[in-house]
């Protein structure tokens, strides 16, 4: 696969986006779920996600949460943990990565995705931040040897990115030749 999103396409990952319990049926016409929720909330999903051979992707928040959720849920993506609304300090960014989840991400072959799609749709100033914050998240997960994946994540056709939009995107954040070639397949 060359892509996640949020609708059925050709070539890729076709993930839905859930933030409740009953929001999931294990006989879902999908390949596996997004989960956007509480960690309470999601560990619930999960739970009655057991068995099943769907991907489960959760999309990152603070520090904490990101490590408990690589640490104790059972997941195959961890989506954008840079996404938090902290306030960055002078010499580093607060970007919901540090080399200790990094490093236990790689151990349980959880993936970092970047998604590309929301980076796309934020203002100016907050693009710019967050684009700050991959760019440290490529740097630490190249240290640990951590997977790191670009995504498009778009609800309609229009919303997706080609792959050599998002390898140029991968240049532009600093990853190197061999992670540029691996950052779009799933």
């Amino acid at each position: 696969m060359k892509d996640i999103n949020l609708f059925k396409i050709k070539d890729s990952l076709y993930l839905k986006k859930v933030s409740r319990k009953d929001e999931v049926s294990k006989d879902e016409n999908c390949d596996g779920f997004l989960i956007n929720s509480s960690e309470k909330e999601a560990r619930r999903i999960i739970e009655s996600l057991k068995g099943s051979k769907k991907k489960i992707a959760v999309v990152g928040e603070d520090d904490a949460f990101n490590r408990r959720a690589i640490e104790s849920l059972k997941i195959d993506y961890l989506v954008s943990p840079e996404g938090s609304k902290k306030l960055d300090n002078l010499k580093q960014r607060d970007s919901g990565l540090n080399h200790v989840v990094a490093k236990i991400a790689k151990e349980k072959e959880i993936l970092i995705v970047v998604d590309f799609g929301g980076i796309s749709r934020l203002e100016r100033k907050e693009r710019a931040k967050r684009i700050a914050r991959v760019a440290q998240n490529v740097k630490i997960c190249r240290k640990v040897g951590c997977g790191i994946r670009i995504a498009s994540f778009g609800e309609r056709r229009k919303d997706v990115f080609d792959e050599l939009g998002r390898k140029a995107f991968g240049v532009t954040i600093g990853m190197s030749s061999s992670e540029i070639r691996d950052c779009v397949g799933f």
